[in-house]
């Protein structure tokens, strides 16, 4: 037992690193621990411990970087704007805590759900299969049908199709890398795009209020969570459906636009699909995260003690990982506004193209440099940023509907 906990600690460790540095993603790490075990001889189950401890730290803490720096990772590029916000009226810390509810109270309901909700997986993955692309359809209809006037309908189109037609062409073709294309993508999309603005309006941080004694609204934050955790759950059995459609589903249930219930919302949808990605191990045999494929390919076969195993590791580091959140959150609050912004936007944008020209090369350099200016059409035309995730959506719902071949070879890809 004692073992099982240290190498639990080392997951914490890991994922708290891989969380405060953009463009580091357990999904980089995760894989070597399958080598390191081949190689080795350490014990399979200590060493997915440490993975999935791994994991659910590093998506608390991921939440520190996307919300003081505006880079964003795989599950909080929709997180980066609504935090933004809150950190230029002085309120980045109230970020960090709205995210750590979202996060620990999707993990504490999710390790309750688990086992009740594994029994019926199965049979309802069966059924949902072979109408993937009608529902993602219908969630992309809504989104675009939210915008109510025929202008902003039309722009939200515009966007979709050209952040699709972009996912496509650096998803499904040679141009990238496939392990690091969503890097350029989700940079460019959500995170440069966000910053250019902002460095060209000289703006400066207001003094950031570390108040921990603020409460909670009750009601409206519970009701995100509820629904980010229902929406989580369904992402995370069901392929092609990531943390930002979820979020969308989770706001539709919600009707809610606020930025505090949006980020309670898109953390419980981020957590609850990590942790339903190894229950899907258990229920379906089929990995749903990069973490899980892991997982998977250490165990081998996960039964009913490895499930339980499992959802004991993501609980404990989940609690560790909470107050380490806050801990590290607020120090970047009452830090932050040390920093002249400018120069600090200028950083974050230098340093987000110097990992991407690292990781992609020119190629992706020249990813990077179009998915900036499409994420920056949302807010020159007033339309929700949710539309650029399109760049996933599209090749998603045409590869369940079988013709992505098709459509690739019609553009001469």
């Amino acid at each position: 037992m004692l073992d099982l906990v240290l190498y639990a600690a080392a997951g914490i460790w890991l994922g708290t690193f891989t969380g405060l540095i953009p463009g580091i993603h357990v999904n980089n790490i995760a894989p070597v621990m399958v080598g390191l075990a081949a190689a080795s001889g350490l014990p399979p189950t200590n060493l997915a411990t440490l993975v999935v401890a791994m994991m659910t730290t590093h998506i608390f803490v991921s939440y520190i970087p996307a919300t003081f720096l505006g880079a964003p990772d795989v599950g909080t590029e929709l997180s980066v704007l609504p935090a933004h916000r809150l950190l230029l009226e002085g309120r980045g810390y109230e970020a960090i805590r709205l995210t750590t509810l979202g996060c620990l109270g999707a993990l504490m309901i999710g390790a309750v759900l688990a086992l009740p909700l594994s029994l019926v997986f199965s049979p309802a993955y069966e059924i949902m299969r072979p109408h993937m692309h009608w529902l993602l359809l219908v969630i992309t209809g809504i989104m675009i049908a939210l915008e109510h006037s025929w202008r902003k309908i039309l722009w939200a189109m515009t966007i979709f199709l050209l952040s699709g037609l972009l996912g496509l062409l650096t998803l499904d073709t040679n141009l990238v890398r496939g392990d690091v294309a969503l890097m350029p993508l989700l940079s460019g999309l959500f995170g440069v795009s966000v910053l250019i603005p902002s460095i060209f309006r000289n703006t400066g941080l207001p003094r950031q209020n570390v108040d921990t004694r603020k409460p909670i609204e009750l009601i409206t934050d519970l009701k995100a969570l509820g629904a980010g955790t229902g929406a989580g759950v369904l992402t995370g059995i069901m392929p092609g459906i990531g943390p930002s459609q979820g979020t969308v589903l989770a706001q539709m249930a919600t009707r809610s636009d606020g930025a505090e219930a949006f980020l309670v919302g898109v953390s419980a949808v981020n957590m609850a699909k990590s942790l339903f990605s190894f229950v899907a191990l258990y229920a379906i045999g089929r990995p749903r995260s990069g973490a899980a494929v892991a997982v998977d390919q250490l165990l081998g076969d996960v039964g009913f003690n490895e499930l339980l195993l499992l959802i004991g590791a993501a609980l404990m580091a989940g609690g560790v990982a909470a107050i380490i959140h806050l801990k590290l959150g607020g120090l970047a609050a009452l830090h932050i506004g040390k920093i002249p912004y400018r120069a600090m936007c200028l950083i974050v944008t230098g340093g987000i193209i110097t990992m991407t020209f690292l990781y992609t090369g020119p190629t992706g350099l020249l990813v990077l440099g179009t998915a900036t200016a499409i994420g920056m059409l949302p807010a020159a035309t007033n339309v929700k940023r949710t539309h650029c995730m399109g760049t996933i959506m599209l090749p998603c719902v045409l590869y369940f509907a079988g013709v992505k071949g098709w459509v690739l070879a019609g553009l001469g890809l």
